[in-house]
């Protein structure tokens, strides 16, 4: 797989919430488990050196807290079509995952997930391309204005059974690295609106 593969392949697959092996091979992940440091404000997170703001009342996972036999935390992981060992490892894969505090909704919790790969970011035909080889729906490819220069963002509809997932990426080119920044909700238009609240507030984290 090339290392343009692999990013693409770790950002559909970190909104699928289904994480490969291969979306983690050349060493990319967190180094503290998923968990993402709070900014300066209530729902502003840091992580993977880029900052944004969540929804209020959204909540960082950290895979040290998935705990596999909590009553939570399967819900939490029902949530997304997991076990919860599925969802441990899922955290723990990631730099950031943030859920809807309020829990599932239409049997789909709600995420934002924050994942950096080493390479660079490829042509918008091969991303079109790439999301639709894995089974995705792309409804647009784009290059939004924000605090971070050369952002493309993809917007596309994916089946995570029995869920259909709308989800938007932003994929960040910082140097020799692309940060993947994905919202996944069930509503298209909540997709919309959480994202261009991520991207107006997305900043370069110093």
């Amino acid at each position: 797989m090339t290392r343009t593969s692999r990013i693409l392949t770790a950002a559909l697959a970190s909104a699928a919430l289904a994480l490969t092996g291969c979306s983690g091979s050349d060493g990319s992940g967190s180094s503290d488990g998923g968990n993402g440091d709070r900014g300066g404000s209530a729902n502003e997170f840091t992580a993977a050196g880029v900052s944004f703001e969540a929804p209020d009342g959204w909540e960082a996972l950290d895979a040290k807290d998935a705990d596999v036999s909590g009553e939570n935390t399967a819900d939490v992981a029902e949530g997304l079509g997991l076990t919860a060992e599925e969802l441990q490892r899922t955290i723990a894969a990631v730099d950031l995952f943030v859920v809807d505090g309020d829990g599932p909704q239409d049997g789909f919790l709600s995420n934002i997930n924050v994942l950096q790969q080493d390479g660079q970011l490829p042509d918008d035909k091969v991303i079109e391309q790439q999301f639709s080889q894995m089974g995705a729906t792309v409804n647009d490819v784009s290059h939004p204005d924000a605090g971070i220069d050369d952002v493309t963002a993809v917007d596309y509809s994916l089946q995570v059974e029995p869920n259909l997932v709308e989800g938007i990426s932003y994929l960040v080119p910082l140097g020799d690295q692309v940060v993947t920044i994905t919202v996944s909700t069930p509503d298209r238009a909540e997709s919309a609106d959480i994202g261009e609240a991520v991207l107006a507030s997305l900043t370069e984290a110093g």
